[in-house]
């Protein structure tokens, strides 16, 4: 009896301690997973961006404005006098100087006017000069001396003016230019008034525009004016601001200004659309950041901080020149300020971030 007690009592010590193992295992392993879960939940929030400092950058002002370039001065070379035409010297898109032969007419009839005015003015030249020996010995009374004397004037007015219309007869340019435009050909009789030729000045050019009234407080004579036009991309031509006009456009509320653009190779051709910049200033230390770390929601233009210790704060600011992927701060932040430029639509003020080291342009080893 007693045998068999004590291996009873054995057994159910063994029930017990293998019940009480298995019991105590969970609670031994429960306080690992979560300390694991709250790791995993603490990685999740934070937020890997990219970051780039504030920077200081050298940044020009400038009016934008589009416009038109257009002779420095314009003619049409019309004749003075009726013939036909009988020689044309210059033609259309031809570099023409000052007071050059473009056409000339028939002259021949008045070169035979010219002549019998030049026999009639001899005549009386001849008469006037006996009238005045008869008048000095008292044989001619003054009255007639003076007739004679108005008609060897007139003879001489008559025989000067058909040498204008001689002169006439050749039609040169009024002033240094091209040819815009010819109008007639050889062989055509033209009037008094006809025009022949279009002329214009084309060096320097003026470029002509519209500016808004707000920006006219900001503009000065003299100030530089870049410009493109579509006939030379990538070219860009350079004047300087001659004009601006004393009053503004009723109905588009903008001045007129003009600048004077340099073409002494003749390649900007006049009735070009030029898009232009007039340069108001220039700021030497403009805070400059990425265009991919401002923000915009609500009318309101935020980037994200991020501070030393990896949490990114909300700041507004307020944006200036747009300088292609690159774009001035003028109010909200200080240079060498570090902002996020990737993963700002999860960021919040408050936010905790890994900072991603951003990849160093490859360099070549200089070998000698």
């Amino acid at each position: 009896m007693r045998a068999t007690a004590r291996l009873l009592l054995a057994a159910l010590v063994g029930v017990a301690g293998c019940s009480g193992g298995s019991a105590d295992q969970p609670a031994a392993t429960q306080p690992a997973a979560s300390a694991a879960s709250a790791d995993a939940v603490a990685s999740e929030q934070l937020v890997t961006v990219t970051v780039e400092p504030v920077t200081v950058e050298r940044v020009e002002r400038t009016v934008d404005f589009v416009g038109t370039l257009r002779a420095d001065a314009e003619a049409e070379v019309a004749t003075e006098v009726d013939g036909r035409l009988l020689t044309i010297g210059a033609d259309l898109g031809d570099q023409v100087a000052a007071g050059q032969v473009l056409a000339s007419l028939d002259s021949a009839g008045l070169e035979a006017q010219v002549r019998e005015a030049e026999a009639n003015l001899a005549k009386s030249t001849a008469e006037e000069a006996r009238a005045a020996k008869l008048k000095a010995q008292a044989v001619m009374s003054q009255q007639e001396y003076d007739t004679i004397a108005s008609s060897q004037r007139v003879a001489q007015a008559r025989r000067d003016v058909l040498a204008i219309h001689i002169g006439h007869t050749r039609i040169r340019a009024p002033f240094a230019g091209r040819i815009a435009k010819r109008n007639v050909d050889v062989g055509n009789y033209v009037r008094v008034g006809t025009p022949i030729f279009v002329l214009v000045a084309d060096d320097p050019l003026r470029l002509r525009g519209e500016v808004p009234e707000r920006f006219v407080s900001e503009l000065k004579i003299g100030q530089e004016v870049r410009g493109t036009v579509e006939a030379f991309p990538g070219e860009v031509l350079r004047g300087r601001l001659a004009r601006i006009s004393a009053a503004a456009d009723a109905t588009s509320r903008a001045l007129t200004v003009e600048a004077t653009v340099p073409n002494p190779d003749g390649r900007l051709r006049v009735g070009f659309f030029c898009k232009a910049a007039i340069l108001t200033r220039t700021d030497a230390e403009a805070l400059v950041v990425p265009v991919e770390a401002l923000v915009n929601f609500a009318g309101v233009t935020r980037v994200f901080l991020v501070d030393e210790s990896g949490v990114a704060h909300s700041r507004p600011v307020r944006t200036g020149l747009s300088l292609g992927t690159r774009i001035e701060i003028t109010d909200g932040l200080e240079p060498g300020d570090r902002v996020a430029t990737s993963a700002l639509a999860r960021l919040a003020d408050g936010s905790k971030v890994v900072v991603r080291a951003t990849e160093a342009p490859a360099t070549t080893e200089k070998r000698s």
